[in-house]
């Protein structure tokens, strides 16, 4: 899994899958939407504005998952 994968978990699902450094593609994923950098209290706001987009994202992963062994 990716860290931009772990971004469009953790913004669907509100579980953090990232910390430190790594929050950063969290923050990339939600600017693309509204094309700026964002502050950490615009995250629930623009997650669930966004949210039918970000479930696309998240569906789009889901459907697309590799088996294990073809990695």
């Amino acid at each position: 899994m990716t860290k931009h994968e772990c971004a469009v978990i953790t913004a669907y699902t509100d579980v953090s899958m990232l910390k430190g450094d790594d929050l950063k593609y969290l923050y990339d994923y939600l600017s693309g939407f509204i094309g700026r950098r964002i502050y950490t209290h615009e995250i629930p706001v623009i997650s669930a504005y966004y949210r039918e987009q970000i479930k696309k994202d998240f569906m789009d992963l889901c459907r697309n998952a590799k088996e294990a062994d073809d990695e």
